[in-house]
């Protein structure tokens, strides 16, 4: 009778459940429909009432268990309460408008009673269900042993882990935002390339967090595929059960995890969720309640479910520190630091190639300065080392047992299998990013591949899915982009112009390199060469200076994998490839890279001899082209003797090719200080072409009167220069179709006017005009290509000469610095502008650091140039009169008379024992022959003028020749006080009549020579110096130039 009074009480107990549960469903619905957002809690429990309904229909009244009662009195408790508080606060469909508003207010302040109410249903719902599958005796009683609830986290690292404290701190920081901001959807996404450490990363927040709190319970989940996470689940349970309940199921495991979730603060961390888009409702594990989740992903898109952390290459004193556990050596001893920084560098500080490489310097027991030489060679050997204790380990499929220890070219693997699109094959994607592999790893534009496919014919078989209509679709291309970043495999940007560019860790680039192998190296390379040729000829006019910056990358990149190939059938400029050789090297003149230049045209030069012959005009163009990088790189000589066997098996004089040779062998003589040889061979070469009807006017015609102009200059013909100048200008305004940003050639001739005036020691306009060029430089070529550099040493000597020391100590440092990098440090130029920053040290008294530099300067031309050469000489001018004003008046002239005895300049009768020639014979030599130099060659106000005139004046006043300093002193106070007139030199056939044009903007008349030539103080130089013998006394002249000025401002004849 008891047991029937059993069962009835239970099967009431169970309908009033199912009653009320019912009702509630009812009432939450009517809410639904007449709410636009109905609170995230209702929600969950409007869902788990169906379930919770089904149940109670399952449970077996006969059942007479005093815990399953006792279960679904509690329950119904709840749900009744439930039912009660929405009553209250929910509005209802009958409720006034007032009613309803009241009580949507009031219903703000029962969320936390809605979330509690949300954990019980689920967790009477899980009770229920636990007993329904498995029929499991004692359900209330120990339900959840608080000692076996424990983290779950993996195996602590057997080798020692570097903490990566600045990503850890980031990690904490977006989860203390999402606290800030009040948001229970709590996710932070690690995403990056394969290798970059995500997983230890998230291993080390997961046990500090572990470590931080004993409330917080840590989970980790392998998030691979939605297998793997199951099986994470169920194995996370059966820890936690023991043998406490048997699981009907997979869903029983996880409900039972989530049920115990569900009373705790927890973090779940899910690793290796790199396939979202076959695995997209990851969200669906995550279980409600108060808890965190950390995602690890190579795949962009995972970063939707939260905030994100890019990961990329550790820092250096992490990989420092890395590298330092993996090998066991000592870092910080000599040479050891600047090794390990070298290792970094080719790994891209990437953590698991770091810790592969560490595993095979320990293995090899090599010492790291050794480990750069065998990296090249071993290199697949080394991305595949893993020592015994490996810590990267993975089930690469779910019915693997075992984990398979991972080195980057595994994880790399793992990604590329899912390259491909819709439209595009993976075969043709996987080519796409390989052929990339061959540039330079950083913004490999799309513009390449678009015009290499719209250029050749036949189109190559994988760009046909890229053009669907026989057009560029720049879409498919973007989409194969936005794959490969969604993978982690590359990066991408979009430029202003809407270009899409990709760039690849430098790993990955070696990486997809060593892939391929044999024949198949080969015919990547001569593509990639392809490909860069096709879009160099093609955009010519078009290229910006950050593209041509980006190109040189690329050619370099490229240059480097078609040296190391090695194959006779694949050699840049040779057989189908000499046009490319010649595309290149220009590319690399034109952007003042001459030793690449000077490369390629070798092999050029090489092809044509042995296919044409030295007299062909293809052999006689390249010898030309080689030529002009060998005296852009400071070899003249080797130039000179180039060019001089080319004319010499040269046959028609009157052939162009020929004449460009003349006018090629003309500006390496000028370098060569051989100025009077370079005028004849300049005008012989410009009266050829003046012959040449197709040659009249061309740019072929306007280099020549510049170039002619600059050797005039030299020889002290300024006239002639400066109308060379104007007529090369004029030329170039029409030809180029000048504007105001101006053009390189125009740009050079405002330079050469610029030393004209910097000549007649007029520097504030030099200034100004050197500036106005140096500026336009920098806009077109760049801040570090030479001829920028050049016309900045130029800008830096006419602001030294004006006493701006500061200024030009600036510029010249930073020309040194980029001559030197670029040119090499015994280079002419890097030589000069060396030279004037010792200059202006040494101006500014800071004479040992001068005098150190003013060695290593003499030295460097003496080698280079030769100790008769101009610019050797000025440098031993410079330094004897640094240790002159010093007072070491013995050292000067012991330091001259060794130069200068080796230069074969120093006779016997003046040796210093000879009496007849004073104390110091070699420095009065030298600033004698300095003197007759510079009336040659500079106005007598000139700096350089000036100082040489000073040095006589010193020397022979410390000799006692008291008349010959008196002379010097008179020249310098004349030159000082007035300018000297210009000489009338004669005119070439049709020169032009002289006019100043330092800028573009001036007008034609007035130029240096024309004002100097007719101005009033011009005419009384020249009136005194017919007027007056030398040996009148200076009050006189003084009386002269006054009446002169006064007769010349009232106009009196």
């Amino acid at each position: 009778m008891a047991e029937a009074l059993a069962v009835v009480g239970i099967s009431a107990s169970i309908l009033q459940l199912v009653t009320v549960t019912a009702r509630l469903t009812q009432r939450i619905s009517e809410f639904s429909s007449m709410a636009e957002e109905m609170p995230k809690a209702l929600r969950s429990i409007h869902t788990q009432l169906p379930f919770l309904l089904e149940t109670c229909r399952k449970l077996d009244p006969s059942d007479d268990s005093e815990n399953i009662s006792a279960i679904i009195k509690e329950c119904h408790r709840e749900i009744e309460d439930l039912y009660k508080t929405i009553n209250k606060v929910l509005p209802g469909p009958q409720d006034p408008k007032l009613s309803r508003a009241f009580k949507a207010f009031k219903s703000i302040h029962y969320q936390e009673r809605f979330n509690h109410a949300q954990r019980k249903i689920e967790h009477f719902k899980t009770d229920l269900i636990l007993h329904c599958c498995s029929g499991i005796v004692d359900i209330s009683k120990e339900t959840h042993p608080t000692q076996s609830i424990t983290h779950n986290l993996p195996s602590a690292p057997t080798a020692s882990s570097i903490t990566r404290r600045k990503l850890l701190r980031e990690i904490s920081r977006l989860f203390s935002d999402y606290e800030y901001e009040k948001s229970t959807n709590k996710v932070v996404i690690l995403h990056g390339m394969g290798g970059q450490g995500k997983s230890r990363l998230a291993l080390d927040y997961g046990r500090q967090v572990s470590t931080e709190s004993d409330a917080i319970l840590v989970l980790w989940f392998d998030a691979t595929t939605k297998q793997t996470l199951t099986r994470s689940f169920e194995d996370i349970a059966d820890r936690w059960n023991g043998r406490r309940r048997r699981f009907a199921d997979t869903d029983m495991r996880m409900k039972y995890v989530n049920e115990i979730l569900a009373e705790r603060k927890w973090l779940l961390i899910f690793d290796n969720y790199d396939h979202p888009d076959l695995f997209p409702d990851v969200s669906a594990y995550v279980p409600p309640g108060d808890g965190s989740v950390l995602i690890t992903s190579r795949h962009a898109d995972a970063g939707l479910l939260g905030k994100t952390v890019q990961i990329s290459g550790m820092d250096e004193g992490e990989g420092l520190e890395l590298l330092r556990h993996r090998t066991g050596q000592n870092l910080d001893e000599s040479g050891n630091r600047a090794a390990a920084m070298n290792v970094l560098q080719i790994l891209g500080c990437l953590p698991l190639a770091i810790d592969q490489a560490g595993a095979y310097i320990r293995q090899q027991r090599l010492p790291i300065q050794m480990f750069l030489q065998q990296y090249e060679s071993q290199k697949m050997t080394i991305l595949n080392q893993k020592h015994v204790y490996w810590d990267y380990k993975k089930k690469l499929h779910v019915e693997d047992k075992a984990e398979t220890s991972l080195g980057v070219l595994t994880t790399w693997e793992l990604s590329i299998q899912q390259i491909g699109s819709i439209n595009i094959s993976r075969g043709d994607v996987e080519h796409l990013l390989t052929l990339a592999a061959f540039f330079h790893h950083v913004e490999i534009s799309e513009s390449l591949f678009r015009e290499y496919a719209q250029r050749t014919r036949p189109v190559p078989e994988w760009l046909v899915s890229f053009m669907p209509e026989g057009e560029w679709d720049p879409y498919r291309y973007r989409g194969v982009v936005s794959k490969l970043l969604t993978l982690s495999l590359a990066q991408g940007r979009n430029d202003n112009t809407g270009e899409c560019s990709l760039s690849l860790h430098p790993m990955i680039k070696e990486w997809l390199q060593s892939r391929i192998l044999g024949s198949s190296r080969s015919v990547y390379i001569m593509e990639a060469i392809n490909v860069l040729a096709n879009y160099i000829d093609a955009n010519v006019h078009e290229r910006s200076l950050h593209e041509a910056r980006g190109l040189l990358g690329h050619l370099d990149a490229c240059m480097s994998c078609h040296n190391k190939l090695q194959a006779a059938t694949c050699r840049l400029g040779f057989g189908h490839l000499r046009k490319h050789g010649l595309t290149f090297s220009n590319f690399y003149m034109s952007h003042g890279r001459y030793r690449a230049a000077e490369e390629g045209l070798q092999a050029v030069l090489e092809h044509d001899i042995q296919t044409f012959g030295q007299n062909h005009a293809h052999t006689l163009q390249t010898t030309r082209y080689l030529a002009d990088a060998l005296m852009h790189g400071g070899k003249y000589h080797k130039a000179h003797d180039l060019l001089s066997g080319a004319l010499a098996v040269s046959k028609d004089v009157a052939d162009l090719e020929t004449l460009h040779l003349v006018s090629a062998l003309a500006g390496v003589l000028a370098k060569m200080d051989r100025q009077a040889d370079a005028e004849r061979c300049y005008e012989t070469a410009l009266k050829g072409h003046t012959l040449r009807k197709d040659q009249a006017e061309s740019r072929s015609i306007y280099l020549l009167y510049e170039r002619l102009a600059e050797v005039k200059r030299y020889l002290g013909k300024h006239g002639e220069a400066e109308c060379l100048y104007m007529k090369a200008h004029r030329g170039y305004e029409q030809d180029c179709a000048y504007d105001e940003d101006a053009t390189s050639d125009t740009l050079r001739t405002i330079g050469g006017l610029a030393d004209l005036l910097r000549t007649h020691g007029r520097y504030a306009e030099a200034e100004k005009s050197y500036r106005e060029a140096w500026q336009g430089y920098k806009k077109h070529l760049g801040s570090n290509h030479p001829k920028t550099t050049f016309m900045l040493t130029n800008l830096a000597i006419s602001c030294r000469n004006q006493g701006k020391f500061e200024d030009a100590e600036i510029y010249l440092e930073e020309c040194v610095k980029v001559f030197q990098k670029s040119l090499g440090s015994d280079h002419p130029d890097s030589l000069r502008a060396l030279m004037n920053l010792s200059i202006c040290i040494d101006k500014q008294g800071h004479h040992k650091e001068a005098e150190t530099k003013y060695w290593e300067v003499l030295k460097g031309r003496e080698k280079k140039l030769g100790l008769n050469h101009p610019h050797t000489c000025r440098t031993l001018e410079r330094l004897a009169h640094m240790l002159w004003l010093q007072g070491r008046h013995e050292k000067a002239e012991a330091v001259v008379r060794k130069v200068l005895t080796k230069a074969g300049r120093l006779s016997n009768e003046y040796q210093p024992r000879s009496s007849d020639h004073g104390r110091f014979p070699a420095l009065t030599v030298l600033y004698t022959e300095a003197r007759k130099r510079d009336q040659s060659k500079l106005a007598p106000d000139h700096v350089d003028a000036l100082e040489t005139c000073e040095c006589l004046r010193l020397i022979y006043l410390e000799q006692g020749e008291h008349d010959k300093a008196k002379e010097f002193a008179d020249q310098i106070q004349l030159a000082t006080s007035c300018k000297e007139p210009v000489k009338e030199e004669k005119k070439p056939d049709g020169a032009c009549e002289p006019s100043n044009l330092v800028s573009k903007k001036q007008d034609l008349e007035g130029s240096p020579h024309h004002r100097i030539a007719t101005s009033p103080l011009h005419k009384f130089v020249q009136h005194v110096q017919n007027s007056f013998p030398a040996s009148k006394p200076v009050w006189l002249l003084l009386l002269g130039m006054l009446l002169w000025s006064i007769s010349a401002h009232w106009q009196i004849p």
